[in-house]
């Protein structure tokens, strides 16, 4: 345009629009989940004036038919009008059925899984001080209207298999060892353990049997999949990184798919660092543990391997925290935090480990990003 003989440039407006923005209101169902059961709450959320109103509650079984039946009920009572949305708690793998079933028959719902601690402090920012199966749905419903939550990407049937093995194998390994703990106990007795000791020792020879089986089941498992053997074989080169502890890992983790930065994985597994301070007053900073403590089991062992070497860069770390802090633990989880970013680096970047250029491996920058278990809220 041209204005008083010059040419004028007229302005370009960039509006970013946000896709809730077409809808004046979104439905928002909660479902607190536990084994045998869960409570469900549907709510509808104004947008614009931003206040709720609860549409309906009612509980269901927690087995297929109950997850038809409360996909019916969530269809019924929320018009396709807006969004739909459900929250629901990581607790164990409880919300597992129903999330899948979700996941494969309405694609269009907004499925988000949070952190139990999460929904927590979310529960009690509320005012919601009084805890029942229907007071947690509700605050999971609000919850998923009120904040942006990452959407729930599934979980793939191999790694979901995997961590299956995984974990019962694990789960074996620690029932063996109260047995033993109690034959020992038998045989120091001063009494003749007799037909009782015989069945324990019978009992742990036949758990070792079970145990092997399902190790050579993981390494199997893990060796199925031909386009991942170059990728756990970079792993394998990591100082103390054997095939159990990368096959726990992988599977818990889906693969590292859940994760586009370090520091989230280091949330998730509980290694993230807590520090509490106030005033004069400053604890002692330590590690969360509220993540997966399959992830913490898994990497303990391999630690201990390289603690022992006595030799890499790894082990120079462990001294120097020794020798800082004189904790022994301290600088034995650091190691295993250290060994787990190793991990992610590695499947991340395709290199192989070298001692010399690992810590520039893990200056790589990676995409940020959420984690399907939600986060980013604390």
């Amino acid at each position: 345009m041209r204005q008083g003989g010059r040419d004028r440039i007229d302005p370009i407006i960039v509006v970013s629009i946000n896709p809730l923005c077409f809808y004046a209101m979104i439905y928002s169902s909660g479902a607190d989940i536990s084994k045998e059961a869960f409570s469900l709450c549907v709510l509808s959320y104004h947008l614009n004036e931003q206040y709720h109103r609860v549409i309906a509650r009612k509980e269901f079984a927690n087995r297929p038919g109950g997850h038809k039946a409360c996909l019916s009920w969530v269809r019924r009572h929320t018009p396709e009008t807006g969004p739909i949305r459900v929250t629901m708690e990581a607790t164990g793998i409880y919300y597992e059925g129903l999330a899948l079933y979700i996941a494969e028959h309405a694609p269009d719902i907004h499925i988000s899984v949070v952190l139990p601690s999460q929904a927590k402090r979310y529960i009690q920012s509320r005012g919601l001080r009084s805890k029942t199966d229907k007071i947690d749905a509700f605050g999971l419903a609000l919850m998923g209207a009120e904040r942006r939550l990452t959407r729930w990407a599934g979980i793939d049937p191999f790694w979901r298999n995997l961590r299956q093995l995984t974990r019962t194998r694990g789960s074996l390994l620690d029932q063996r060892t109260q047995l033993r703990n109690q034959i020992h106990a038998l045989r120091h007795s001063g009494v003749e353990g007799g037909a009782a000791q015989q069945a324990l020792e019978e009992t742990v020879a036949a758990m070792s049997q079970q145990i092997e089986l399902l190790t050579q089941r993981i390494y199997h498992q893990l060796r199925s999949r031909s386009d991942l053997t170059e990728q756990v074989d970079r792993l394998r080169s990591i100082p103390g990184i054997g095939l159990l502890t990368i096959a726990t890992v992988l599977a818990e983790t889906n693969g590292f798919e859940r994760f586009t930065s370090i520091s989230q994985l280091i949330s998730y597994s509980g290694y993230d660092v807590v520090i509490r301070e106030s005033g004069k007053w400053a604890g002692k900073p330590k590690i969360s543990k509220q993540g997966s403590k399959y992830i913490r089991r898994a990497m303990y062992m391999p630690a201990s391997v390289v603690i022992r070497s006595g030799q890499g860069p790894t082990f120079e770390l462990y001294q120097r925290l020794v020798g800082t802090h004189n904790i022994k633990m301290k600088g034995h989880v650091a190691v295993q935090k250290k060994l787990l970013t190793y991990m992610y680096t590695l499947w991340n970047t395709g290199r192989w480990y070298d001692p010399q250029v690992i810590k520039d491996q893990q200056k790589v920058a990676l995409p940020e990003g959420k984690t399907t278990v939600d986060t980013s809220y604390a």
